[in-house]
């Protein structure tokens, strides 16, 4: 009986090469096949997840994820004084008659610290501003803290240009680069600037002033169509009295980033602003040198010696109590028309050569239609 079932088994087999081929197939698979499949699949899909975290877009967010946590590390440097100052003040109104001692203790400190700096320039290229520390004096404003440091101009090998660095140079400010503009002979830049101009209107619909044709352009479109190898900011005098420095310098910081984004390989020099005459230096409004010192502070701490610079030209025009010579301005806030020449000297002695820069020169990619009434 066994044995005709069997017999009928191998006769189904054989009448049914399909079934045959099924059972071999299942054999092959059992001996070949003992679960690794699954998991070297697994491992793929985990290869390929790894693969699409460093995608150009993936790479991109941690990029933007890092400049955010960066800025945000500036900005707080700033608002560290600024909440203590808060915290801390009492006497406010003992603020004027320390004043002069502490700015003569700081004309000494950073006479000391250039000279040291200078020293070191040989043997270490620096990549960011070095500030000169001194005893703060309490403040009671919301605009701005004593920011108990100034900054020097940025450390780095610079050349000595002529007028022909400028000639794919942008300027953008208020009225003192307006005077630049006027007075210093720089006729190969162009300017963009106005009276009242602030950091929070510089990219915004109104537009800014094009020196050269006196007509308001947008410089959101200007900055995406022409090409330039430097951009010159100084803006922070219109400020003093809106908004607080924190919030100063992260509009600074934005405007900065939009350039690098629209302007690739810039070179962008953050110059400082000049300070006013002890005329016009009023402890009891928000219009004084130490606000303007704490507005100048914050925005230095954006150069970072590659391609951000920070310039101050202020020990060319002030005392040693750091007032704005008062023989040197008609209003306590801009200078005479003959004096811009030492401003424009001041720049040729500052000029940063990048070798891509002098490539994109070379190869004739800079434009011109971005501005109107070039030709």
């Amino acid at each position: 009986m066994n044995r005709n079932k069997i017999r009928t088994f191998l006769e189904i087999i054989y009448n049914c090469p399909f079934v045959l081929l099924v059972i071999f197939t299942s054999v092959v698979f059992l001996i070949f096949f003992d679960g690794t499949e699954g998991r070297e699949d697994g491992k793929n899909v985990a290869a390929l997840r790894m693969i699409e975290e460093k995608s150009p877009a993936k790479e991109n967010d941690i990029t933007d994820k890092e400049e955010q946590k960066e800025d945000s590390s500036i900005v707080e440097e700033v608002q560290k004084p600024k909440e203590q100052g808060e915290k801390d003040v009492k006497n406010a109104g003992t603020r004027k008659e320390n004043t002069i001692g502490i700015k003569k203790d700081l004309k000494c400190k950073t006479d000391n610290k250039s000279a040291e700096i200078s020293g070191k320039q040989e043997k270490e290229k620096k990549h960011a501003t070095e500030f000169v520390e001194y005893t703060p004096i309490e403040t009671d404003s919301r605009y701005y803290s004593d920011a108990g440091k100034i900054a020097l101009t940025t450390v780095y090998d610079y050349v000595l240009e002529n007028e022909s660095y400028f000639n794919d140079a942008a300027f953008l400010g208020d009225s003192r680069t307006l005077g630049i503009s006027d007075y210093a002979g720089l006729e190969g830049a162009d300017f963009f600037c106005d009276n009242g101009m602030t950091i929070y209107k510089l990219l915004e619909d109104d537009g800014v002033t094009y020196q050269k044709t006196g007509e308001k352009v947008d410089m959101k479109e200007i900055l995406q169509e022409k090409h330039y190898g430097k951009i010159y900011i100084m803006l922070g005098m219109n400020e003093l009295g809106y908004g607080d420095t924190p919030m100063y310098l992260r509009q600074y910081l934005k405007v900065i980033r939009q350039i690098k984004e629209w302007q690739p390989g810039v070179i962008i020099y953050v110059m400082a602003n000049l300070h006013v005459s002890q005329e016009k230096n009023n402890m009891e409004t928000e219009f004084n040198n130490i606000n303007i010192n704490d507005k100048n502070v914050a925005s230095a701490r954006l150069a970072n010696g590659s391609d951000v610079f920070y310039l101050d030209c202020n020990p060319l025009f002030t005392d040693e109590e750091g007032y704005l010579l008062a023989e040197l301005t008609f209003d306590g806030v801009h200078l005479y028309a003959q004096h811009y020449d030492k401003w424009r000297d001041f720049l040729f002695a500052h000029g940063v050569e990048r070798e891509e820069i002098q490539q994109t020169e070379g190869s004739g990619q800079t434009e011109t239609s971005g501005v109107p009434g070039d030709s």
